[in-house]
């Protein structure tokens, strides 16, 4: 993979994007392509560190910088957008963005309960049909389903409004970037993120679905012009516009039981079998400093993370590489760590 010539191809499509039209107060940051073996950042080859982990933004010698790890041969236009998505997580972090959900807490609190899925599902489909046809009467009944659940299973819709708020406005500036750059692949992705929360396979974890719902919203709103809160208040914009609503419960036409049973089935059996392997990474006490949240399943004091877990202690924190099964019996107290 020549990171040379992809880092200059991406640049190329930056240099035109107009980020004024992206978000208010939006401009470009230097960025990073790297592989498993090597790193390019503004313009030259460097050392990569252990800070460079995934696809996000990172603060490097003083400054938030986007990263984006190559795996693959990606459009190059694509690969620009989700390099801008990237650089607006650094935008938020540079302005102290308190929507960050905690993400640790939330593996351990957030109850995968069967009428708020349920619920969650029909908005789904109401914000399927308002992103290609706006009705008001539907957007109402949109936001009333969500002052129910608001007021019902709170914890949950505030974890999912701090997802839709840092995630999917990164993901809705994605997908303005794509607009000025390419019609049809602002077109592609749109159909994609609408035929993807209505699978209700896409609800579990919950985490990666509120991506496309929370651009969604936006881009229903901007299209509407429907006000929203773009600066850096305490409140998330799917809270936010919630003030004025009266909840009310419609009866869902869809149930997630099956799939919510499945669900934890599947995270049942690659416990018991990395159990059953016994391959060990640690057995005895330390603390949990971190998993991958993407995509990350909670079931029964264990953990599953695919690609790295952190643990040990602040001033000793270790990193392993691969999927893991963590066993905990206190919170962010990890007993053993099984590699699957």
């Amino acid at each position: 993979m020549d990171l040379k010539k992809l880092y200059y191809e991406a640049k190329s499509y930056i240099d035109i994007v107009d980020f004024s039209k992206l978000w208010r107060g939006f401009e470009p940051l230097k960025f990073a392509l790297y592989t498993d073996n090597e790193c390019f950042f503004d313009g030259a080859y460097i050392e990569k560190t252990d800070d460079f982990i995934g696809n996000t933004s990172i603060l490097y010698n003083g400054e938030w910088i986007a990263i984006w790890l190559v795996q693959e041969e990606m459009n190059p236009i694509v690969l620009t957008s989700k390099i801008i998505h990237e650089m607006f997580h650094g935008f938020q972090s540079m302005h102290n963005d308190s929507r960050f959900a905690n993400e640790l807490d939330a593996l351990y609190n957030y109850k995968y309960e069967e009428d708020n899925l349920n619920l969650k599902l029909k908005e789904n489909h109401l914000l399927y049909h308002l992103s290609t046809q706006f009705d008001k009467d539907m957007f109402r009944e949109f936001l009333q389903i969500r002052k129910y659940r608001f007021d019902t299973f709170r914890y949950a819709y505030h974890y999912e409004a701090s997802i839709e708020q840092i995630e999917g406005n990164a993901n809705f500036v994605e997908i303005q970037c794509l607009k000025q750059l390419s019609t049809e692949l602002f077109e592609k992705k749109l159909s994609a993120m609408r035929e993807r929360i209505i699978n209700p396979s896409n609800l579990l974890p919950i985490r990666v679905i509120c991506y496309d719902i929370g651009a969604l919203m936006l881009y229903v709103m901007t299209e509407n012009n429907i006000a929203f809160e773009d600066g850096f208040s305490s409140v998330t914009f799917a809270e936010a516009i919630l003030s004025d609503v009266e909840g009310k419960k419609y009866v869902p036409e869809y149930s997630m039981k099956h799939l919510l049973d499945s669900y934890n089935a599947n995270a049942k059996a690659t416990i018991c079998k990395a159990i059953e392997k016994n391959i060990l990474v640690i057995d005895t006490p330390c603390n949990l400093l971190g998993v991958n949240v993407y995509n990350a399943v909670f079931y029964e004091n264990y953990i599953i993370s695919r690609y790295c877990v952190m643990f040990g202690s602040d001033k000793n924190p270790q990193i392993e590489y691969g999927d893991f099964v963590i066993e905990t019996n206190a919170y962010r107290k990890i007993t053993k760590i099984y590699r699957i």
